[in-house]
């Protein structure tokens, strides 16, 4: 189990590193697999496919600077760079034990988020039917803000959870609180873009 949060911490440290729009808590339900749309192009992972926006910058792991976390396998930067946060989506991929949930997963990742993000605020839950071949896995998009340190600016996050074959994966979607709706609704749909090969 201490392997587990140690891998855990890691995931959480990836939004972090890559260095923000709604009130209260909500929940709603939905699955993944939407179309994606003409301007995306898709990024295809070696288990793994995401669309992604075609003017996004995409950082490809062999261009990681040292202090992003080995488990972070892509990332895609908006192409409207913002000196105080950049719009990004990244996906992270760790070995995990069979037996973990989705749900179980990012409830566990969530609550890393929680513990490291001061003024921390969760924002929304999405249950989710994820399918994958003949199965769906049960899962979650948890919506949250908080910040790095307190001198920091308020970062809104998005995370999916998808756990297979003893693989846990971490898609997230980070801008700042106050983030143009066009750039949240695009980070949005890479994130419900993705889908396991």
């Amino acid at each position: 189990m201490k392997s587990l949060t140690m891998k855990l911490s890691l995931l959480l440290a990836i939004p972090l590193i890559m260095a923000g729009c709604s009130g209260g808590t909500t929940t709603t339900t939905g699955t993944t697999g939407t179309a994606i749309r003409a301007d995306f192009l898709v990024y295809d992972g070696p288990t793994f496919t995401i669309g992604y926006q075609k003017d996004w910058e995409k950082i490809e792991k062999t261009s990681f600077t040292s202090n992003v976390p080995a488990e972070t396998m892509v990332a895609f930067r908006n192409n409207l760079k913002n000196e105080i946060f950049t719009a990004n989506v990244n996906i992270s991929q760790a070995t995990i034990p069979a037996e973990i949930t989705a749900v179980d997963f990012g409830k566990s990742t969530l609550l890393k988020s929680k513990e490291s993000l001061v003024a921390f605020k969760e924002l929304s839950k999405e249950d989710l039917a994820f399918k994958y071949k003949d199965k769906t896995i049960t899962t979650l998009i948890s919506g949250f803000e908080g910040k790095k340190s307190p001198s920091d600016p308020i970062i809104t996050f998005k995370q999916l959870y998808v756990v297979n074959n003893g693989f846990g994966y971490v898609i997230t979607a980070a801008y700042l609180s106050t983030e143009d709706e066009s750039v949240v609704k695009i980070a949005d749909e890479m994130l419900h873009s993705f889908s396991l090969k």
